[in-house]
């Protein structure tokens, strides 16, 4: 049985103080027998792990905003679960201003833990200037990490300090200018004419084939072209109506388009609107264009990615890619338990019998089919509506694009004019 406290010289009890840490922080009961304070200690867990607001906790981090001792990771907690998680939204859920998907929370919380509290959480909120900040993100690119991962590093830091200015916590953002440097070729590009060629010699025989092509003559984003149905197809009007897309971060959840622009309509060329109609005759108005092998099913985000895995192995061989007596093509990390190469070249390294680029992946495609408006002479604000940006400035990145059939074009036109 526990044993009560005794009275002191005043005739107050002894509380017996039980203490503990939760996520960092530090938390304190009191009770007058040692049971007590255990049962309020276990109770106190419980609420913090149910994720109930603890009045101890709240006046914790109150004082220590007043006080400027707030760290940068106590504060991220803060602003997680103030500001972001509630702006979450439900999987397939019509999209509302200022929420986000599940899987953009999920970003937030992963570039947090893994990338920006390591280098600067224990700094106090009001410390943090912004060449902390900048050094994570010249850190980052120095490790080698893609401009994308460096760019939503960017967007968390500049969001959660620009609330701490906000609520008056630190006097102004420190993450506002921060520069993301960019090497040459970063990010999604066009397709190469060799490319080109290859991809429409493989669509001849590949089961994927008619699909890689609409998406190359539409600019459509892979997710947008899984749940296309055919009342979606105008053969009339020669148009494409895009209404509807799997939901980023999911595998097979219907949605509106990644934003309102995502809403339009889409010219179908000639050449691919004759193999569509010929694919989908008999069809019923409900079925989906690009099914799965099985006819019906509509693609999954793992489909889709299968599908353009399986399409690529093809290009890369029509490419020369060298290959095993079984086919299979000689790839950097067919090693074995020791990390020594299973298919050495003449020098002992891991053999590379790959000929496709690394860079051409399936976000290629429609980023091939905006550089080729700007080539048809389609206005960028045209463009713009097509392509499904809101953001005409990210129609006109695209369209700054030039190679150097571009600039002899250019020449032509003013030997032309000057000649006249």
């Amino acid at each position: 049985m526990a044993k009560k406290t005794e009275k002191d010289t005043n005739g107050n009890y002894t509380y017996i103080r039980k203490t503990f840490t939760y996520k960092g922080e530090r938390f304190t009961v009191r009770g007058r027998t040692e049971k007590e304070a255990r049962d309020k200690q276990f109770q106190l867990m419980r609420d913090l792990e149910n994720g109930i607001v603890v009045k101890q906790h709240a006046a914790v981090m109150r004082q220590k905003s007043m006080t400027g001792d707030l760290t940068v990771s106590e504060y991220s907690e803060i602003w997680l679960e103030t500001y972001v998680k509630p702006k979450v939204r439900k999987p397939g859920a019509a999209k509302q201003k200022n929420t986000i998907e599940e899987k953009s929370y999920e970003m937030y919380v992963y570039k947090l833990s893994g990338t920006i509290l390591p280098a600067v959480g224990n700094l106090r909120l009001h410390e943090v200037v912004d060449t902390h900040l900048q050094k994570v993100l010249n850190d980052e690119k120095y490790k080698g990490r893609s401009r994308s991962h460096c760019d939503k590093v960017k967007i968390v830091m500049n969001a959660m300090f620009r609330q701490a200015a906000k609520s008056r916590l630190i006097p102004f953002n420190p993450a506002e200018d921060l520069i993301v440097t960019a090497e040459e070729g970063e990010g999604h590009r066009s397709i190469t004419p060799y490319e080109r060629e290859i991809i429409h010699q493989v669509a001849k025989y590949h089961r994927c084939g008619l699909w890689v092509l609409f998406l190359l003559s539409t600019g459509l984003r892979p997710g947008e072209s899984a749940p296309l149905q055919v009342s979606d197809i105008d053969f009339e009007e020669k148009l494409v109506r895009i209404t509807k897309a799997i939901e980023s971060g999911t595998e097979n959840i219907i949605g509106p388009p990644k934003s309102k622009a995502g809403i339009r309509c889409v010219p179908l060329r000639d050449d691919i609107a004759k193999e569509l109609k010929s694919a989908i005759t008999g069809k019923a108005k409900t079925d989906f264009v690009f099914p799965q092998t099985d006819g019906k099913t509509m693609l999954t985000t793992t489909a889709i990615s299968n599908n353009w895995r399986s399409f690529s192995r093809q290009m890369d061989l029509a490419m020369g890619a060298e290959t095993t007596s079984h086919g299979h093509i000689y790839d950097p990390r067919d090693v074995d338990k020791k990390g020594m190469p299973l298919y050495p070249d003449e020098n002992g390294q891991p053999r590379n019998g790959h000929k496709i680029a690394d860079d051409l992946v399936l976000y290629c495609l429609r980023h091939t089919f905006c550089t080729d408006l700007q080539k048809a002479g389609v206005p960028l604000n045209i463009a713009r509506i097509i392509m499904g940006h809101e953001d005409i400035r990210v129609t006109a990145g695209i369209y700054t694009h030039t190679d150097s059939e571009d600039v002899r074009a250019a020449g032509e036109k003013l030997n032309t004019f000057f000649s006249a």
